[in-house]
Formats: structure tokens, sequence, C-alpha cells
């Protein structure tokens, strides 16, 4: 039986679900929690058995401390993982990128990469959560200014922190509407856009696009896949505003550099939409609002929306024009191959 990932997500009220992504047929497994970071561990609590992919089931988090789930089959070894979407209070994006299941078999490890919204939504009642997860750095993909404007808290002044801009102005843009800002600046340029047939769905492509060629790009995800590659950085969290376009394109690189096929690259960044569901239609009715414009709205909820078309025009182009991801980062990033090697020893599974 091949996994491609198992993951959790925690919903409301106690309730949580469960999701195995195979096509294989899957025999009876028991499921438990545990607080240690081991498959293998002794301290681990019985939550159900079953024989379903898919399932929703009570448990209730501990909110101070992360914890993990095993799945257990007969003669096979135990899987081990977690939340992927992290119940830190105030994050809505913060997300581990463990589990995935790489073209050679091997597995992400969970608690050494994560991604996220950035910390100002933090509120005190989750630092204790974020600090359980003993994350050693964080790498920012905002710009100067919107670093100024909403700086990161001092949660922990032993972190090392990074501030890697690629320079993405569409980003940047998007990143602005996830806070409900429709500044009238924007609102203007959206305007020019549609006068000269642009679309926003286009803009968010074409910025996906210029990550892989922009000079300013190949220097800020260089720089954070060489820090990642140090294990005394490790937990790493990388970060912009809103966790989809810049730290999108970061998570995408390293987990395609890692051997993670194109499908499950696009799901890991979808995820975002999963994430924010119950933002979405209200961003729209904002939108709608400042507006009063039907086109005008659709373009704005364009830079803010999550598709699979964004992150797959980056995907390709790396592909097509340099064959793999590996080539890409030596060719073009001018990464080395030890550089490569430490990237997997530090992130995926013996």
């Amino acid at each position: 039986m091949s996994l491609d990932y198992v993951e959790a997500f925690f919903l409301k009220d106690g309730q949580n679900e469960l999701h195995l992504q195979t096509e294989d047929k899957i025999a009876k497994y028991k499921l438990y929690w545990t607080e240690d970071l081991d498959r293998y561990t002794k301290n681990k609590h019985f939550l159900l058995e079953s024989e379903q992919k898919k399932l929703k089931f009570e448990f209730n988090y501990n909110s101070q401390k992360v914890n993990y789930f095993i799945i257990e089959w007969p003669k096979q070894d135990p899987i081990l993982f977690g939340y992927r979407i992290l119940p830190l209070a105030g994050m809505y994006n913060f997300r581990d990128i463990g589990g995935y299941l790489t073209e050679d078999g091997r597995r992400i490890k969970w608690g050494v990469g994560y991604r996220s919204d950035f910390l100002t939504n933090l509120r005190p009642a989750g630092e204790d959560f974020f600090k359980s997860l003993k994350i050693k750095s964080i790498i920012d993909y905002r710009s100067p200014s919107e670093i100024a404007a909403d700086p990161n808290p001092v949660i922990d002044p032993k972190i090392k922190n990074f501030q890697f801009d690629p320079e993405a102005d569409t980003a940047r843009e998007a990143g602005k509407l996830q806070s409900m800002k429709a500044t009238q600046s924007l609102k203007e340029r959206a305007q020019q856009a549609l006068a000269q047939g642009q679309t926003g769905i286009q803009k968010m492509i074409n910025q996906q696009l210029a990550f892989v060629t922009s000079p300013n790009s190949h220097l800020a995800f260089a720089k954070s896949l060489k820090i990642i590659g140090n294990a005394q950085n490790l937990p790493s969290m990388q970060h912009c505003r809103g966790g989809k376009d810049r730290t999108g394109f970061a998570l995408m690189l390293l987990e395609g550099l890692l051997g993670v096929p194109k499908q499950t690259l696009i799901y890991d960044y979808l995820l975002t939409e999963r994430a924010r569901a119950e933002k979405n239609q209200r961003y729209y009715q904002y939108f709608l609002k400042e507006t009063n414009d039907e086109q005008l709205a659709g373009y704005l909820y364009s830079l803010y929306d999550t598709r699979a078309e964004f992150i797959e025009a980056s995907i390709d182009k790396i592909i097509t024009n340099y064959g793999s991801f590996s080539n890409y980062a030596i060719e073009v990033l001018k990464l080395q191959a030890k550089d490569l090697q430490n990237l997997k020893t530090n992130f995926l599974e013996d």
C-alpha cells in the first residue's frame, strides 16, 4: 500500500478530520495520539480503529503544546503525522509540510518545516503553542516597508530572523488585500489593468513566472534554501503576509527539490484556500462594497484567490526550461550538489 500522505485537520467543538491520500485499498488501522515526535513511542493513546480513508473523529487538542498522531497497521511500520494546519490562536495559515511522499519513496519529516501567514496575527494565547514547536529560524519574504508597518513580535529572542525580499510587487499587493485594505491606489491600478484588457488571474500567473526568472527572486530563494540546508537552523518557519504567493513559491521549490510530485505540490499550495475558507466570501463582499463594481471586485479577489494555475505556471516553467528542480537550483540559484543533499538529509525521513 502506497500512501501519498496522512494528515489531520482540526474543525470545531472537538471535531477533527483524518485524511489518508492513496489510490490503494487500505486495511484496518489503529489511530493514536501522542505528544512525542516519534512514530515508535510507547507514550501514545488509542483513539479509534477504522478502514476509512477520510473520517471525522473527536479529540480535544492541546492549545498549549503541539500534538501528533500515529497510525498503525499489522506488520507495517507505523506512520507519524500531525495537524496540517496548526491551531495557533490568531493564525489561520500556519502549516506543517511534513508527511508528503517523494518520488523515491521517502517522506518529509513532521516538525521540521513550517509555512505561515505573518506572525503579527499571533495572539498571546498562541505563544506557548508556538514555543512548543522549538523553531530556531524564521524566514520573512516581506518587503522592508511591510516589515516596518507590521513587525513580527519577538516570541523567543533565541530565534534567528532572516529577511529575504524577492521584490514581488503583485504578491505585495495581494498581501495588502489579505488585510482587507483595498487602497485607492490599488483600486486605480486595478481599473487601469482592466481598461488594458488584463485580468487578475494572468497577473498572478505572471508573478509566479517572475519568481522563476527574476534575479531578486533568485537571490532571496537561494539564500533561504542555504539557511534551511543548515540543520542548526531547524525547525524553520517561512512566511510572507498571507502565506500564499511568496511563501507558496518558496515551499513549492523546497518540496520539488525534495522530490515531491507535481500533484502534491499543487495540493499543498491550494491548502491556503482551505485555511481561509471562512474568509473567502467575506473578502469578495468587502471588495464589492469598496468598489461598487462587480468586475473590479472580481479583479481584486483574483489577486487574493488561490488557484492551481498560479503555482502550476511556475512548476511548468522550471521543468520545461531546466528539466528538473535540481537543475534549476544548480544552474540558476547557483546552489551546489552538497546543498541539495543537505536539504534531503534535513527534511526527509531515513
